[in-house]
């Protein structure tokens, strides 16, 4: 099986600092990726998080982001909907089987999640890497609905899966990645190019920002040394998402991801990205994400 190069930093795309970074293959030959079937476990209803995993759910931790683009594999299609779901580490489907592992919270959509692509069509999401069934290789599987209504159902494999020989690659040509191994987990880039032509992809600027229903009310001290307070506030039971981004729109870390109910929140980012190493000086983004809505705030670490 031939080795694809890995990229081993994960980029994302700017948000609110409106800076596009240079893309990450250059050179490549745009092809629109492949669609594969959506099998019998998607449901409806998936909760929008860049968590899709319990906290304890047993099986190994797997970060993969990607660029969402149009036809031309360089114009990014932000406020698209990419819809993941998998297996647990054993084979099982939630919400359509009884999985007996991890879920200690009862989240009924545990492994599903809908992820929001960034102004420059970057997403990112956390979950485990899902196990073997039926014979059947390791994959997510993604439908993807742009802000226009293209639609993209497909599914992301890995490398030197012993269900994937020659043949079989050839054939999924472009689905499958490798992955990188760290001490926290599973790294990989699954791009993805939806047959969409520039002229139709849509950009809402105004991103649907809606500050009655939720705020960062502070970030304290700023700049800070090594620990930061993120005060925050929502005015309705919903999902929150707050990640921390670079000033070029790389994603360096989630600090929360789950369903709350209304009322004021303080949340500690401690200077450390996904991995747990520790960042460098410089700027950076919170973004909060609620429903559909997000804010952002710029923060600054000096060491």
């Amino acid at each position: 099986m031939k080795r694809r190069k890995f990229i081993k930093t994960a980029i994302m795309g700017s948000i609110g600092a409106g800076i596009i970074p240079q893309k990450v293959l250059l050179g490549r030959n745009c092809a629109t990726t492949l669609p594969d079937i959506l099998g019998p476990y998607w449901s409806t209803n998936h909760p929008q998080r860049t968590t899709l995993a319990n906290h304890d759910e047993p099986g190994t931790r797997i970060f993969i982001s990607g660029h969402l683009t149009a036809n031309d594999c360089e114009t990014p299609i932000q406020n698209a909907m990419v819809d993941v779901w998998h297996a647990n580490d054993e084979g099982c489907y939630t919400v359509f089987q009884e999985c007996q592992s991890g879920n200690s919270d009862s989240d009924p959509y545990n492994l599903r999640g809908i992820i929001i692509t960034n102004e420059n069509g970057y997403y990112t999401f956390e979950s485990i890497l899902p196990g073997y069934y039926s014979g059947r290789p390791r994959h997510f599987h993604y439908k993807i609905t742009t802000p226009s209504g293209t639609e993209l159902v497909t599914q992301c494999y890995f490398d030197n899966d012993p269900f994937i020989d020659d043949e079989w690659e050839e054939n999924h040509s472009g689905l499958v990645i490798p992955l990188e191994e760290t001490e926290n987990g599973l790294v990989g880039i699954f791009d993805i190019v939806i047959n969409e032509e520039v002229s139709e992809v849509g950009i809402d600027y105004n991103s649907n920002l809606s500050y009655r229903e939720f705020s960062i009310n502070m970030a304290y001290p700023n700049p800070f040394n090594n620990r930061i307070r993120i005060d925050f506030t929502i005015n309705n039971h919903g999902y929150v998402d707050i990640g921390i981004y670079d000033i070029t729109g790389k994603w360096v870390v989630n600090i929360i991801g789950k369903h709350m109910q209304s009322g004021k929140y303080k949340m500690i980012w401690d200077g450390r990205d996904m991995l747990g190493n520790l960042v460098s000086s410089g700027l950076y983004l919170v973004l909060m994400k609620f429903g559909s809505s997000f804010q952002t705030k710029k923060i600054e670490l000096i060491k």
